[in-house]
């Protein structure tokens, strides 16, 4: 559950590096390697339930990062928050990893699973039926914010690249 698993990563060694690439079935976007395959890398002997339970979470938020990166890159402008909903958004401990990991606000509306709202709310606010201030003004919600500090973002990022080209096919 998301609360089991957010007592887990809380509870984690901090100083563990573990590192969980879920290729399960290759990696898509941005990778595009069918034939990679999953990978747990990084553990120690101290490494025990909480440390790999907290890199399954963390490698959501490492997946994202790497996909917000590639649009941000490919379309030339930044991000400045990530809207967010599901599941997975009930846990306090991934969304801000999330917000660190990405150095983005995310914001977490009360209603749940929004995708198709949010289809719905593009194509009204570009046939202008109405505006996006119209749509948010009375926006209600979890807002998290990055915390973590810029060098060790960077350190933890480089181990998920890392982590992740060893599972690439370099053939």
């Amino acid at each position: 559950s998301a609360g089991e698993t957010e007592s887990l990563a809380t509870a984690a060694n901090p100083a563990d590096r573990t590192y969980l690439v879920p290729a399960f079935t290759g990696l898509g976007a941005p990778y595009w390697d069918e034939s990679a395959a999953a990978s747990l890398s990084g553990m120690t002997r101290v490494t025990g339930k909480a440390e790999i339970v907290r890199a399954a979470l963390d490698c959501i938020a490492y997946q994202i990062t790497d996909l917000v990166l590639a649009m941000e890159q490919d379309t030339g402008i930044p991000m400045k928050e990530l809207r967010v909903d599901g599941g997975p958004a009930r846990n306090r401990y991934l969304m801000q990893f999330q917000s660190d990991i990405s150095g983005k606000i995310l914001k977490i509306p009360q209603a749940e699973e929004l995708s198709g709202i949010g289809a719905a709310y593009m194509a009204g606010i570009s046939a202008g039926l109405y505006s996006e201030e119209e749509l948010f003004s009375g926006w209600e919600g979890s807002i998290f914010t990055p915390s973590m500090d810029v060098n060790v973002r960077r350190e933890k990022l480089d181990g998920w690249k890392k982590a992740v080209a060893g599972v690439l096919d370099h053939t």
